[in-house]
């Protein structure tokens, strides 16, 4: 495994929260895909909140501009940001053939950088055969 530190943009995303945590995550991104006349060079990210108990999963859609995302807003979804920061970057190539390997590569990056939990662990889905994980880690991460 090899991550790489990288600074992570502010992020602006419309979202879909997953009914079940795995099982309803593709129909968290399908809702948001419903309302797309095309996802050719859309941006996806999945967020994943971590609590002591459990995990929350949002799909999330980078909107193409302002009226796209109030159109959303008005069919419910919400509009989450997310601050920039650092964030230690693992690409999964051919990632549909190992959906398997994504908990364990993040809980392997956990073990080696220290986590900023005031940001969630992210999946930004660069196309259909690269998948970026992204954990944001404190600025003393190194």
């Amino acid at each position: 495994m090899h991550a790489t530190l990288i600074t992570q943009p502010k992020l602006r995303l419309i979202t879909s929260q997953s009914a079940h945590f795995p099982e309803g995550n593709r129909a968290a991104f399908q809702a948001l895909e419903s309302h797309l006349k095309s996802l050719k060079g859309r941006k996806f990210y999945g967020l994943v909140y971590e609590t002591d108990d459990r995990m929350d999963y949002h799909a999330g859609l980078v909107p193409d501009n302002e009226i796209e995302e109030r159109r959303f807003a008005a069919l419910g979804f919400p509009i989450t940001e997310i601050e920039a920061g650092r964030c230690a970057r693992l690409k999964l190539l051919d990632w549909t053939s190992k959906i398997d390997q994504i908990g364990p590569s993040f809980g392997a990056m956990m073990d080696q950088f220290d986590i900023d939990p005031s940001r969630p662990q992210m999946e930004y889905y660069r196309s259909l055969s690269e998948l970026h994980l992204l954990l944001p880690v404190t600025k003393e991460s190194h």
